[in-house]
């Protein structure tokens, strides 16, 4: 191209005068301690410009190398921002690792909070106490309600499972029993730690339909409280429960004859963090 054939003849003539030049550096007597000049000025333009030489001339190169002029300051200082930046990233993985940890410690608390707030899942809503209610039902007397109550036969079915891992055996001590609505009823349910190491277990429980679950009272139960087993212990933990008389009269009650109680239990480690659920 037409740039290069003018670059080349230009540095061709800066080069023949320095070789004139080198005539005059002959004669001196500190030649043979310097450099040519011509050999010293192609050096120099050779790494200042970045030509290579060619069978057609020097031409310039692609890349140019470039060394780091940074002071010694300079290099501390960034070694100072880079080690920062490693702390901070540190800092925010230790508390990601906190937060985790006392979120897994906290969820079977906040699954509780949360399936008697919604519930989600067939759980009890929190609401007016089993007394409460008893004592409305006295003072506020329904004969429809309880005639409608007395004529209509419930049956409560029961169900135990364990997650996967927990080497307990857990099961109702009865398949199920009959009760009518407004009235209360005990059961039982057993577990046993069938591992030679002491565990500790927890369980959450629903109810089955879900839309039953407003009408179903746990007087007393064993659920999302910790249980901890010995080697081969067995123990027998009571569900103490009641089903509200206004069951009988809803009418999306109607086709509602069964209802199952289940419970599943987690292990739990043994900070109190709950691992499986």
């Amino acid at each position: 191209m037409a740039w290069k054939r003018i670059g080349r003849d230009a540095f061709k003539s800066v080069l023949a005068g320095i070789r004139l030049a080198d005539g005059h550096w002959s004669t001196q007597s500190t030649k043979s301690q310097l450099p040519s000049a011509s050999s010293f000025a192609s050096s120099t333009l050779r790494n200042l410009v970045g030509f290579q030489n060619t069978q057609y001339g020097f031409v310039p190169m692609r890349g140019l190398a470039y060394k780091s002029t940074l002071s010694s300051k300079g290099m501390k200082a960034e070694k100072d921002v880079r080690m920062r930046r490693i702390a901070d990233q540190g800092m925010y993985l230790f508390a990601l690792v906190v937060g985790m940890v006392g979120l897994t410690y906290a969820s079977v608390p906040l699954y509780r909070m949360f399936c008697q707030a919604t519930g989600f899942g067939g759980t009890v809503k929190e609401g007016k106490s089993v007394e409460d209610k008893l004592r409305r039902r006295e003072t506020e007397h329904n004969e429809a309600l309880e005639a409608a109550a007395a004529k209509r036969e419930l049956t409560v079915t029961f169900n135990a499972d364990v997650s996967d891992g927990l080497p307990w055996k857990f099961w109702p001590t009865q398949r199920s029993v009959k009760i009518h609505p407004g009235q209360s009823a005990l059961a039982f349910y057993t577990a046993q730690n069938n591992s030679d190491q002491p565990i500790t277990g927890v369980s959450t429980y629903n109810v089955a339909p879900q839309q039953a679950g407003q009408y179903f009272n746990k007087v007393q139960c064993f659920c999302f409280e910790e249980q901890r087993l010995l080697p081969g212990e067995k123990v027998d933990m009571p569900v103490f429960f009641y089903i509200d008389p206004e069951f009988a009269t809803d009418p999306r009650m109607r086709g509602i004859n069964s209802i199952t109680l289940s419970y599943t239990f987690f292990q739990v480690n043994d900070e109190g963090s709950e691992t499986s659920l």
